[in-house]
Parts: structure tokens; C-alpha cells; sequence
């Protein structure tokens, strides 16, 4: 049998600051590739190019990152709201009639 304790409220602020954060990272990543792309259109040839593919590298990766804690967001809403229905449930279970 298992046993545990939750605070389904501290999941659901949690899952907030995620959120939050993962805006303000695309905020700031927005920013900055507006820079990178800027930055490219000041020269040309061999070196250009790599620092082209690099910065394509690093928006893949960027992008794995949003989504991964987008994801963690998700399921922490998703995980409070099943601890927060189940515990109603089994309050309402145990209401004298």
C-alpha cells in the first residue's frame, strides 16, 4: 500500500513559475537571435557560414529546452489537479449524510 502526502498547491505555483520562466526565456532568446541574425548579415564566407550552422545547433537545443519544461509545467498542473480532485473525492466520501 502506498502512502503520501502532497501539497497540490505547491504544485499548481510551481507549475506557474515554470510557465513564467519559459516565457521570459523566450523573451530573451527572442531578443538575442534578433542580434545573432542581424550580426550574420554583417560579413560573408567561411566563417559566417559555421557561425550560421552554430546558431541553427543552438535553436535546436533551445527549442528541446522550451519543450522539455513546457512539458514539466503540464504534467505539474495535471499531477495537482488529480491530487486536488482525489482528496475532494475522498473528503466528500466521509460527509455525514
Amino acid at each position: 500500500m502506498s502512502t503520501y502526502t502532497v501539497d497540490s498547491e505547491a504544485l499548481a505555483a510551481s507549475a506557474a513559475r515554470v510557465a513564467g520562466t519559459v516565457e521570459r526565456l523566450r523573451a530573451e532568446v527572442s531578443t538575442m537571435m534578433a542580434d545573432l541574425t542581424a550580426l550574420e548579415g554583417t560579413w560573408s564566407g567561411g566563417a559566417q557560414q559555421n557561425f550560421s550552422a552554430c546558431v541553427l545547433q543552438w535553436q535546436g537545443a533551445q527549442t528541446h529546452v522550451e519543450s522539455a519544461l513546457d512539458a514539466i509545467s503540464t504534467q505539474l498542473v495535471a499531477a495537482s489537479n488529480v491530487y486536488g480532485e482525489a482528496e475532494s473525492i475522498s473528503t466528500g466520501l466521509f460527509t455525514a449524510s
